[in-house]
């Protein structure tokens, strides 16, 4: 009787495995540098731990921008884990958070689908699979808000089965956390415990505790060193200017490229719904089905929280579903010890040789170009020289010392939260041709200036500036302009 038990706790074992190495594995495969935002970020928490939160502008070259830095806290977490262990740091940071991902939609897919254990497993890998193939999981806050969003409904989902108000007492905590780690996506916790409490009029549970709650993580949002500023971030900066020239703000094309097969993915849950037991199938998922996909088709970014929630209007309509093993025992027993095999060789291999590699900069051209400023420029003089750059590269130039013209973050670029001018506007009037390229030079008499890509608008056609270095072999191609003495 015990070795039998044995043998059962040895499956159980493999085929957990198993189903969390895969979309662990293949996120090794899809992700193997640091984001781009990686580094204005670091250039932000190095600030931070140095000297402190800030309320004004010190990474670019603008006098008196306001500032509310809405990721402050993983800025700090983000710089101090790079000084520790370096880029390899931040990319294991990755990795840890991207399995409770997968843990936290597992335990919330076992409650959904009533402990169908199979079901379950089998529906985080779709769902992790589909996060890691649209980019979604890589070296950013929003892996932070990714498991707090999946914390907040597994403690609903819990409160409704087991009518205990005790796990609804985390919420304002997950609220705190949320808005000092990062505060863009603070309102989507709100969003979720809408639909729970839309859900509980039509349902049986009482919403009054979900209320009080939601009143609760409100009252504590205003725990952060901006205040209100913090809390509606968001929305200044969906208003406040045309933000849709980033790719990750653009509205979602469902057939192009390898997102037709998200298209697909949503035209197999709505069929497999509609021949599913419909009984089961509560409003709150129907409800964050269609509005988190409305929020993801409007905007790239948002597209992350739906596909975190797309299956979970299937998962109770199936719950009663049994896998059938074609194999016999002892075969089945073979295959799991083999594929366990494979993929912990496969996944240590590939995590060590990704490791081994990651660099501490975007790109051998852009790391060059720095460079040759180094030489030029003294530490000391590094923020006080006026150097240009696009909205990708600035935040490198940020982490390297310098205070460029522009930078990724987007919403400090914007009037109405820099209380200034809309920075952003002017660079692609200059980017669209509608502001000249010599009156722009004119207004900020640049010493350098470092063009990426096509940027060819930037290539000076005077003798005010001469360029001192071009590279474009194994990466983009970049070429910086020094400005002349006479």
């Amino acid at each position: 009787m015990k070795e039998s038990k044995k043998k059962i706790s040895g499956a159980v074992v493999f085929k957990y495995l198993i189903c969390f190495l895969m979309p662990m594995t293949l996120a090794l495969f899809a992700y193997t540098q640091l984001d781009n935002d990686s580094w204005f970020v670091l250039a932000e928490g190095r600030h931070i731990v140095q000297s402190g939160v800030y309320k004004t502008d010190v990474l670019s070259m603008h006098e008196g921008l306001n500032i509310t830095v809405q990721n402050y806290g993983f800025a700090a977490v983000f710089y101090l884990i790079f000084s520790w262990f370096g880029p390899a740091g931040l990319y294991l940071g990755m990795i840890v958070l991207n399995f409770l991902v997968c843990f936290l939609l597992y335990k919330i897919y076992l409650l959904v689908s009533e402990k169908n254990i199979n079901l379950s497993l089998l529906f985080m890998i779709l769902t992790d699979g589909m996060l890691i193939s649209m980019a979604f999981v890589t070296t950013r806050a929003q892996m932070v808000s990714y498991v707090f969003f999946l914390i907040l409904i597994y403690i609903l989902e819990r409160y409704i089965r087991e009518k205990k108000t005790k796990g609804l007492l985390f919420i304002p905590l997950i609220s705190v956390l949320q808005i000092n780690l990062h505060a863009s996506l603070w309102p989507m916790l709100f969003l979720v415990m809408g639909v729970y409490v839309i859900d509980g009029i039509v349902s049986d549970y009482k919403v009054k505790p979900i209320i009080i709650a939601g009143i609760g993580a409100g009252i504590v949002g205003f725990l952060n060193p901006y205040g209100l500023k913090m809390m509606t971030i968001t929305v200044t900066s969906y208003v406040g200017g045309s933000l849709s020239f980033i790719n990750e703000m653009k509205p979602f094309d469902l057939v192009e490229g390898t997102r037709k097969i998200l298209y697909m993915v949503i035209v197999a849950v709505l069929v497999l719904c509609f021949y599913g037991d419909k009984k089961e199938i509560k409003v709150r998922y129907v409800l964050m089905f269609f509005g988190f996909l409305a929020l993801g088709l409007n905007t790239i970014k948002g597209l992350s929280q739906f596909i975190l929630v797309m299956l979970l209007p299937v998962i109770p309509a199936y719950k009663e579903f049994e896998f059938k093993s074609i194999w016999k025992p002892r075969v089945r027993e073979r295959l799991r010890i083999g594929a366990v095999a494979f993929l912990v060789s496969l996944f240590s291999v590939r995590l060590f040789e990704v490791l081994k590699k990651i660099d501490d900069y975007p790109d051998e051209p852009m790391k060059l170009a720095v460079d040759v400023l180094d030489e030029k420029i003294r530490e000391d003089d590094r923020t006080n020289v006026r150097v240009y750059s696009g909205f990708d590269d600035g935040g490198y130039l940020e982490f390297r010392g310098y205070r460029p013209y522009l930078d990724p973050r987007a919403e400090v670029f914007l009037k109405i939260n820099n209380g200034k001018e809309d920075i952003i506007d002017e660079w692609l009037e200059l980017r669209n041709g509608d502001l000249k390229k010599q009156e722009f030079l004119g207004k900020y008499d640049f010493d350098y200036l470092v063009v990426r890509g096509e940027e060819k608008l930037m290539e000076p056609e005077s003798e005010k500036y001469e360029m001192v270095f071009e590279d474009g072999e194994g990466g983009i191609k970049t070429r910086v302009y020094e400005k002349t003495k006479t």
